[in-house]
């Protein structure tokens, strides 16, 4: 009898379990289809159940509360490079993770960044004149350069490097050290890389360009006649080439040992100054250089409208007394980007903004 009792017992209790089941079965089935698919992902623990949030204007009877949510996944840093596109705020002087203290094993000296003005007035410009010659220069502003760009896609325009290896430096903590390397096979790191910027930019506008990215400073001396073959080679693969441009970077240090870093402000980023230098043969020395003046108005309009373009950007002009492989075409120039301790970066933006300089001028002679 004992027995029987406590087997009803167990079926009563079974039957209530089986009754709870199934209410609690028909309650999750009807919130499932309710919940669609985020109710299976909740049940297996896969989701977090959304409490719908009062619309704006609509009062709660109580408080809304959200899950607690799950800690991040711990992510590795990425590894910071230097920007590709040539641009640097300009307050910012340095690159993240590089050290503003000097090594004290290691000799160093300051570095002074300035903005080069100075020489003779020009109309809007400045002009450094050395070579004596006398030539009336405001003058030769009013006078049609011999180039005339079609801006068809068909290459027009030469970018070379007869110093292919100059280099810029990787950032700008206000000094640097005496041993730091000033020449450079990584084209990134040279001033190809500011070239390669202006090519695409004057690419950009339509006009057909070519960048000739050669070494001819392996050996230095004999560039400038390993970039004159550079210059030929091109003239005959792209005949309709008006313009010639070498491209270079500069070097000022002072006999203190502090370097200069020509920096100008563009759209509030750090670019690197530049400085055309225009070429002269005035007493015929020069022998095979008789039409500088052609090179010399072509440039004297093009550091018109940078001054137009982007004030300060442009260091005073140099005309001086050389020919640098300019007596090549009537439409040759030599530009100079910065210093050693100017970064890539503001080379490369510079580059760039010599690109819109150029097509500006050259499309409205």
């Amino acid at each position: 009898m004992e027995k029987l009792c406590r087997l009803g017992k167990n079926l009563v209790v079974l039957a209530c379990a089986a009754v709870c089941i199934w209410c609690v079965a028909e309650n999750f089935q009807s919130w499932a289809k309710e919940q669609g698919g985020k109710a299976l992902l909740f049940a297996a623990g896969m989701g977090i159940q959304e409490t719908p949030v009062p619309a704006a204007g609509m009062a709660s009877d109580s408080p809304v509360t959200t899950a607690e949510p799950q800690k991040p996944q711990t992510v590795q840093p990425m590894e910071l490079n230097l920007p590709d596109d040539g641009i640097v705020p300009f307050h910012s002087d340095l690159f993240p993770g590089q050290n503003a203290t000097p090594d004290p094993d290691r000799a160093n000296g300051p570095v002074e960044e300035i903005q080069m003005d100075g020489g003779t007035q020009i109309g809007n410009f400045y002009v450094r004149d050395s070579t004596e010659s006398g030539t009336d220069l405001a003058a030769e502003l009013l006078e049609q350069p011999d180039v005339d760009i079609k801006a068809d896609g068909s290459v027009e325009v030469l970018i070379y490097h007869t110093h292919t290896s100059e280099a810029y430096s990787a950032s700008s903590p206000g000094f640097y050290y005496t041993d730091m390397e000033t020449r450079t096979q990584n084209q990134d790191m040279s001033v190809v890389a500011a070239g390669e910027e202006l090519c695409k930019a004057l690419q950009a506008r339509g006009i057909g360009a070519v960048h000739d990215k050669t070494v001819n400073d392996g050996v230095y001396n004999g560039s400038y006649a390993r970039s004159w073959e550079v210059i030929q080679k091109n003239l005959q693969e792209h005949p309709g080439i008006q313009v010639t441009i070498d491209l270079h970077r500069d070097s000022m240090t002072t006999e203190s040992g502090v370097k200069y870093k020509p920096t100008a402000e563009v759209g509030g980023r750090k670019a690197a100054q530049a400085m055309l230098l225009a070429g002269c043969d005035a007493d015929g020395s020069w022998g095979d250089f008789p039409d500088w003046r052609l090179n010399l108005r072509l440039m004297l309009r093009v550091q018109q409208k940078a001054q137009e373009l982007y004030p300060g950007l442009m260091r005073p002009m140099n005309f001086s007394n050389s020919k640098y492989n300019m007596n090549a075409t009537h439409g040759s120039m030599l530009i100079e980007v910065g210093t050693e301790v100017n970064t890539a970066a503001e080379a490369r933006y510079t580059g760039q903004l010599l690109g819109e300089i150029l097509a500006e001028a050259l499309t409205t002679i």
